[in-house]
């Protein structure tokens, strides 16, 4: 087995390091979280864009869109245990009781639901055109999938693989977030908000504005605020989790994409897509504290 995340295993720093996706070059940077320094850039595979913690948080997994596959790496050790062929896999999740496995080809228009037990194909859907961003329903019976190349948004039932229902929302529809309620949030890139789904049928309950290009979302760790980030803007807005009202925009120039929070929950991290780099904003004052070169395209992020 390779050694991938070296220095990883032994505590205090496995705790403190952010793994970062360089899309554009085929690799994945090692952020140290408390010096904010590159301390290592390694190849992965083709165009790795997204990446997620398997349900236990024992096994973190790189989805290389154009290496056609998956990357296992053993969050205690930092080794890879081993690689699965997966076709184009962009964007990934899990439901939320750990039964399926979902993967968006948003280059093949398609959506492909896996058993997640195994990471054996179950069902096959065309979905077109790319399709991109994932969100499940609480009872993990639907999988809501944004396409961004005709403006809708489609509901897929997980156990029979089948369309519920198809239904536009707007312009380049991106990331996708699943209120407790079960209602969907989509972030419309085309435009400068996002919008609030009914779960049944589609249709849109309300806009909410936020600012040009609204990409993707991010839940503060008590849950009270929802952050988006705003691509086109180079901004993110902090909305009121339950009012869905923006309290605050802060600038984060450069493209700003995915997001997570610092080990400690104090710090907002943000990929900049266009800026080769990871900025690290105040959660409480939204003040850039930092700015860590990356990569070319830097994408997904996770923080230990």
């Amino acid at each position: 087995m390779t050694a991938l995340l070296a220095g990883m295993a032994a505590a205090p720093g496995f705790a403190k390091t952010a793994v970062v996706l360089n899309s554009d070059e085929d690799t994945f940077s090692i952020i140290d979280t408390e010096t904010y320094k590159e301390t290592a850039r390694t190849h992965i595979g083709r165009q790795p864009h997204h990446l997620i913690a398997t349900p236990d948080q024992k096994i973190l997994i790189i989805a290389n869109a154009g290496g056609n596959d998956l990357v296992f790496i053993d969050r205690a050790t930092g080794t890879v245990q081993q690689r699965v062929e997966v076709s184009d896999p962009y964007q990934v999740g899990f439901s939320p009781d750990a039964k399926w496995f979902v993967s968006n080809s948003l280059r093949l228009d398609r959506i492909d639901l896996y058993n997640a037990a195994n990471y054996q194909l179950v069902h096959r859907l065309p979905a077109p055109k790319t399709p991109s961003h994932i969100g499940f329903s609480p009872d993990s019976s639907t999988a809501y999938v944004s396409l961004q190349g005709t403006g809708q948004l489609i509901a897929v039932d997980l156990v029979s693989g089948q369309q519920k229902w198809v239904a536009p929302i707007g312009k380049q529809p991106a990331g996708v977030f699943v209120r407790p309620s079960g209602n969907v949030l989509v972030a419309i890139m085309g435009a400068d908000h996002i919008v609030e789904v009914d779960p049944r049928d589609g249709n849109v309950i309300r806009r909410i504005k936020t600012d040009r290009g609204a990409h993707n979302f991010l839940l503060s760790p008590d849950g009270k605020t929802l952050y988006v980030s705003n691509r086109v803007a180079g901004t993110v807005s902090a909305l009121d989790a339950e009012k869905l009202e923006t309290n605050a925009t802060f600038a984060a120039p450069g493209g700003p994409d995915d997001m997570a929070w610092s080990p400690d929950g104090k710090e907002l991290w943000i990929t900049g897509r266009w800026r080769a780099s990871v900025d690290v904003l105040d959660r409480d004052t939204g003040a850039l504290k930092t700015r860590i070169p990356v990569g070319r395209s830097p994408h997904g992020i996770f923080v230990y």
